[in-house]
C-alpha cells in the first residue's frame, strides 16, 4: 500500500491529530481525511469529515468499524490517549488501552490496510541500569508507580499481538519523546517551565526532547509512506537535566528524594493518581533512546534537544508579554 487514500485520525482534538489531520487536507487531491473524536474540534478545517467517536460509548468497537467501513478508510492513525495521566485510573485505562483495543477489532472488521500507533520512549522506563541509547529492542520495563506509561505498554503488546495475526496490515510504532515547542501544552512542560523548579538532589540526567513540528513530520511520513515497524522518534542531541535550566534562566531546587516524595505525595496523588516518583524518577535515571532507525526512515528532525527547547521557552515568554 502507498499514496493517498482515505485516513482516519483518532484524537482530533489533541495537538498531534488536530496537526496531522491540518497537514494532510493541504497536501494533493485524492487524500481523504476523517476525523474521529468525542467531540468536534473548534474551528476544524471543513475538509476534514468529522464523525463522532467515544471509546466510553457501548460498543465503541462496532460503531468505529462502521464509521471506518462507510468512509472506506485505508488507515487509521490512533492518537486517542490522555495527554495527562488523571486520578482516575480505571477510566485512563478504559481510554488508553481498551480504547487501542476497540481501534484494532474496528481495524480487523474494517478491513483497514495501515495503522499507525503513537506511543512513548518513557515505555522503556528510568532506571540507574540503562544503557546510554535505548535501541527499539529494549525491554519496556517503564516504572512500577506511573499507571499511564503501564497502560502504553500493555497497549503495545496487544498491537504486537493483532499485528502477528494480521500480517496483510502494516502497523507502525512511533515511540516519541517528550515533546515540546511553541503550542504543545501538557503537566510535564508547566513544570519544567515553573520559575523555580523542584528536582531530586544529587542527579542530572540527560533529557532529550523533540520539537512538535518533527514530531508531525514523522507521523506524516508513516501515514504517507511504507515505514512498518517500531521507531524511537526523539531529536538529535542530548542535554544535562541543569543545562536547561540554564538556557532557560530558571532556577532549581534541590531537595532529597525522600523529602521530595513527601512534599509532593498529596499533589502527586490528586493529580495524577500516582506517587511522586513515578515522575520524578524520569528527572533522576536516564531514559535516552537511539533515535537513528527513524532519522534513516523519516529523515534527521530539523531541531535539536536544545533547539526544541530554546522554540519552547521563546513562545513562553513571548506569551508574558501579549
Amino acid at each position: 500500500m502507498s499514496g493517498p487514500g482515505v485516513i482516519a485520525i483518532t484524537g482530533l482534538r489533541g495537538f498531534l491529530g488536530g496537526g496531522l489531520a491540518a497537514r494532510l487536507v493541504q497536501r494533493e487531491a485524492g487524500l481523504e481525511v476523517v476525523g474521529l473524536d468525542r467531540k468536534r474540534p473548534y474551528r476544524l478545517d471543513d475538509r476534514v469529515r468529522y464523525r463522532e467517536v467515544d471509546f466510553a460509548a457501548p460498543q465503541a468497537d462496532a460503531h468505529l468499524a462502521g464509521v471506518l467501513e462507510r468512509e472506506g478508510v485505508e488507515t487509521l492513525v490512533h492518537l486517542a490517549f490522555r495527554q495527562d495521566p488523571g486520578p482516575d485510573l480505571a477510566a485512563d485505562h478504559e481510554l488508553d488501552t481498551e480504547g487501542a483495543l476497540e481501534v484494532l477489532h474496528a481495524c480487523t472488521a474494517a478491513k483497514v490496510r495501515r495503522l499507525v500507533l503513537a506511543s512513548t520512549t518513557m515505555v522503556y522506563g528510568a532506571r540507574p541500569d540503562n544503557p546510554s541509547f535505548l535501541t527499539e529492542e529494549h525491554p519496556l520495563r517503564g516504572h512500577p508507580d506511573a499507571h499511564a506509561v503501564a497502560d502504553r505498554i500493555e497497549t503495545e503488546g496487544l498491537v504486537e499481538r493483532w499485528r502477528a495475526s494480521h500480517p496483510d496490515v502494516e502497523v507502525t510504532v512511533l515511540r516519541c519523546c517528550w515533546v515540546c515547542g511553541p503550542t504543545v501544552r501538557n503537566r510535564t512542560l508547566r513544570y519544567l517551565s515553573l520559575p523555580v523548579v523542584p528536582v531530586p538532589f544529587g542527579y542530572d540526567p540527560m533529557i532529550q526532547l523533540l520539537h512538535e513540528d518533527d514530531a508531525l513530520d514523522a507521523f506524516e511520513a508513516a501515514v504517507l509512506e511504507r515505514h512498518p515497524g517500531v521507531f524511537n522518534v526523539v531529536g538529535p542531541g542530548q542535554l544535562p537535566l541543569s543545562h536547561l535550566f540554564r538556557l532557560s534562566g530558571q532556577r532549581t531546587l534541590p531537595l532529597p528524594p525522600p523529602l521530595l516524595h513527601r512534599l509532593a505525595y498529596l499533589p502527586s496523588q490528586g493529580q495524577t493518581g500516582d506517587p511522586p516518583a513515578a515522575f520524578y524518577d524520569y528527572l533522576r535515571y536516564g531514559w535516552v533512546a537511539d533515535g537513528r532507525r527513524a532519522w534513516e526512515a523519516f529523515g534527521t528532525p530539523h531541531y535539536t534537544t536544545k533547539e526544541a527547547w530554546s522554540s519552547f521557552v521563546s513562545a513562553q515568554r513571548l506569551q508574558r508579554y501579549t
